[in-house]
Formats: C-alpha cells, sequence, structure tokens
C-alpha cells in the first residue's frame, strides 16, 4: 500500500463514521504519531524479534566504523527511538537509566560495581539535538571522570530502532501498515469526538 491509497483508506473510515474531512497534511502528522504509538506498544509488549526486522530499515548496528559521531565517552545518533542491545570491547552492557548510571558509577557496593567486565551504557536527550549513547566504566585517557574516554582499541557495538515517519511509509510491510492507520482513524476520530473540540466548534459558530 502507498501513501496515497493509505489516505484514501483514511477517508474510507472516516467517511463511514461520519466523521469531516481531513487534508493530507493533517494526516500526516496523526500518522506519524501512529507510527510512533505503533513502535512503542510492540516494542513494550514484546520485546525486540523478528517483527522489527521485517519493518525494512528501522532496527540499525552501527560499531565504531560506522562513521557515527563519537565524543570522549559518547556515541552521537540523529534518528534514535530505542536502544535494544549495547556491548562495549566485546562484553554486554546493563543498559540503564541517567539517575542509575550516576548511582552506578559512584557507588562503593562491589556487587554493583561498573567495571571492565559489567559495563554499562544509558541514553540522554542532548539540550543541542540529538541523542548521546554514554558508555561506562572509565579504562579511557583520562581516569577519573567515571566514563570511557574512546580510544582506537575500543569497541562497541549498538542496536537500536531508529524514528520511522510518514516519509518511509512503503518501507513499513503492509501487514503493520494497516495497524497503523487503524491507530490513526481511531486519534482522527477521537480528536474530532472529543468536547474540547465541540466546545471549540460551537464557540465559532456563535
Amino acid at each position: 500500500m502507498n501513501i496515497n491509497e493509505a489516505y484514501d483508506y483514511i477517508d474510507l473510515l472516516l467517511d463511514k463514521a461520519n466523521q469531516p474531512y481531513f487534508v493530507n497534511n493533517e494526516k500526516d502528522m496523526f500518522l506519524n504519531m501512529s507510527i510512533t504509538e505503533f513502535m512503542n506498544s510492540k516494542y513494550a509488549a514484546m520485546g525486540i524479534n523478528q517483527d522489527f526486522s521485517e519493518m525494512t530499515g528501522a532496527r540499525v548496528s552501527i560499531n565504531q566504523g560506522s562513521g557515527v559521531t563519537i565524543v570522549d565517552n559518547y556515541v552521537e545518533l540523529t534518528d534514535y527511538h530505542h536502544i535494544t542491545t549495547a556491548v562495549l570491547n566485546g562484553v554486554n552492557c546493563k543498559i540503564v537509566s541517567d539517575d542509575e548510571a550516576v548511582e552506578l558509577i559512584g557507588t562503593n557496593n562491589p556487587f554493583k560495581n561498573v567495571v571492565e567486565f559489567h559495563p554499562i551504557c544509558w541514553v540522554t536527550n542532548n539540550a543541542g539535538g540529538g541523542t548521546r549513547i554514554y558508555f561506562a566504566p572509565d579504562i579511557g585517557s583520562n581516569p577519573g571522570d567515571g566514563t570511557l574516554d574512546f580510544n582506537v582499541n575500543d569497541t562497541f557495538n549498538i542496536r537500536y530502532l531508529r524514528h520511522v515517519t510518514v516519509a518511509e511509509w512503503d518501507d513499513i510491510p503492509e501487514q503493520y501498515q494497516y495497524d497503523i492507520l487503524n491507530i490513526t482513524v481511531r486519534k482522527l476520530s477521537a480528536n474530532i469526538e472529543s468536547p474540547n473540540y465541540q466546545v471549540q466548534v460551537h464557540e465559532e459558530q456563535q
């Protein structure tokens, strides 16, 4: 199903439900929200499996030779959605939150120490845009700062789901396109049927 057929499908369902017409730009906004909701629900319910491998290009694997930006102790990504696996120097990383990372790096508990054979990885949104994936422990050139400083001997592999938008509609398998379209129609219908929308329409008519 191409994007024009998707628009027709939305129009058909909205017409059957006696709902107002939406222009394509408006549909795109709701389609993008629906793609994100679909990916989040699949990720939460099923984890990462063959379903995402089938969604062409949604699952990405990168390493130190992939041309990504590597600065000191982090890797910078622009199309990140969900991290699934991180490996540092051949060892699987425990994926943690920002707060957990701070706690683990500063702990004196020998059972929780972040060491070379028990590395961690966490994701932070950069205030200037993009996403940074950080690694620890401190095994690099600046001892004492608590985090990894990449050097030529360090290797990593990160697998993540990239952010998919309506611009890549044709890359989404058709069986998932229908799921996303049904979410879109639900969102469009809910938007119109919202009490807040009804109040707005009533005020405009007065």
